[in-house]
């Protein structure tokens, strides 16, 4: 058992929150009633559905990649946020985001989890997104350069191109980033957004797992993303 406010900092110390400037209010973004924490879910989406299985597991605090409360904060309480915040407190969870700095870490990020996966060699950071280089480029064993960014980030195929990429992969492109993606001749493979940002919230659940005398009763696992050879 561990106070929230102990969780918290832990969170915010290992994935260096205060360095990123990020469209996510990463942290703490809904508080609970009682500051003692047993068991803890982890997920991509701060979703109903998340939530209700995650009070069903016994979890006190739900941690995901993409929160509810994003630049200027949450205006008016209605609809989707308001569905969220209702379960949340209905159940009495708190929860906690955090976006950017889970994408870009170097131990458990989605970029390198995905990297590790497809066994990528001589990785260096690459793309950046609101004054953070948050993906990477890795090289396969036979040679071929790859560009990695979880998410929606087709925005970064054209870079990856000129940075000498054979293959792109990101989770998805709008049409025109795949256009532009086309008129390059950069090979692009849209893997799913939530699909390509499982792997980091799962490294995580399993460094917090290892680190922390608390439950994860929750995580997901991260579905096969074959790279075409």
């Amino acid at each position: 058992m561990m106070k929230l406010a102990e969780i918290t900092a832990w969170l915010d110390r290992t994935l260096n929150c205060a360095a990123f400037d990020d469209v996510s209010n990463n942290g703490l973004q809904i508080d609970r009633e009682g500051d003692e924490i047993e068991a803890v879910a982890f997920g991509v989406d701060a979703s109903v559905a998340f939530l209700e299985r995650a009070a069903k597991a016994g979890a006190q605090l739900c941690v995901v990649h993409h929160g509810i409360s994003w630049g200027g904060g949450i205006r008016r309480l209605t609809g989707s946020d308001y569905a969220v915040v209702h379960a949340a407190m209905a159940h009495n969870l708190a929860l906690y985001a955090v976006h950017l700095p889970l994408d870009a870490d170097p131990a458990v990020g989605n970029n390198r989890e995905l990297a590790r996966a497809w066994g990528l060699a001589d990785c260096e950071p690459a793309f950046s997104y609101h004054g953070h280089v948050i993906g990477l480029i890795g090289r396969l064993k036979d040679g071929r350069r790859v560009g990695v960014c979880s998410g929606g980030a087709g925005e970064f195929a054209v870079e990856a191109k000129a940075c000498g990429c054979d293959l792109y992969v990101t989770g998805e492109a709008n049409w025109g980033e795949r256009i532009a993606a086309q008129n390059v001749g950069m090979k692009m493979i849209c893997a799913g957004h939530y699909e390509t940002e499982t792997y980091g919230v799962a490294a995580l659940a399993r460094l917090f797992a290892a680190r922390l005398p608390l439950r994860v009763v929750e995580a997901p696992v991260p579905p096969p993303i074959p790279l075409e050879t």
